[in-house]
């Protein structure tokens, strides 16, 4: 079995579409979601964390949900843009380097973060539905039945009648995530729970 760092070479050659990506958000767009504004994932990174990058690329792609990289420096434009649908933020056109801190209340984490916000705000007004999600996440499906509760899922997994029930997230304007991790207890308590621990920016 090939290493995370030899898979990228075997998925560049299913080139993008002849899609030329040229490091707009316009560009990736047209990869990631050909037939227009619809369900999308959006991630963003720097070329340090490039492992996670493939893996979360290689499922993604895996489990065909439409997805979006937003490149924070050059580097990680150029390591994806042969693989997926990927741009450059507005950090990557100012030489942005984060400078090793994940704590919240560093001054490269907080650019980073209204970067985040943004660029998800950005899609919004576009049309698109957007779940932003980090790196470090596996998807070993895709999850925009759910989320989008499509008549589909109603009628079968999600149904009223079991345990998730999609219907709730058509009235969610917006839905967050919290490091609380108890499925369980979050789907009994819903926002109750969530709001009692730190709320998930990705």
């Amino acid at each position: 079995d090939s290493g995370p760092s030899e898979r990228p070479a075997a998925a560049a050659r299913q080139v993008n579409a002849g899609i030329v990506l040229d490091g707009t958000l316009e560009s990736a767009l047209k990869l990631a979601a050909p037939t227009g504004p619809g369900f999308l994932m959006l991630t963003f990174s720097n070329s340090a964390l490039k492992e996670h990058l493939y893996n979360f690329v290689a499922h993604a792609k895996g489990v065909a949900a439409a997805h979006v990289v937003g490149a924070v420096d050059v580097e990680t434009f150029d390591l994806l843009r042969e693989m997926t649908a990927v741009y450059k933020t507005p950090l990557a056109a100012s030489s942005f380097q984060m400078d090793g801190s994940n704590q919240h209340s560093s001054g490269s984490w907080k650019r980073f973060a209204m970067m985040r916000t943004g660029e998800v705000a950005r899609l919004v007004g576009l049309g698109y539905s957007v779940l932003h999600t980090d790196i470090d996440v596996i998807w070993l499906r895709d999850p925009s039945p759910y989320l989008m509760c499509t008549a589909e899922a109603e009628r079968a997994e999600f149904s009223s009648a079991s345990r998730w029930p999609c219907a709730p997230m058509r009235l969610a304007d917006v839905a967050v995530s919290s490091d609380n991790m108890s499925p369980g207890r979050d789907t009994e308590g819903h926002a109750a729970y969530s709001a009692g621990g730190t709320f998930n920016t990705g």
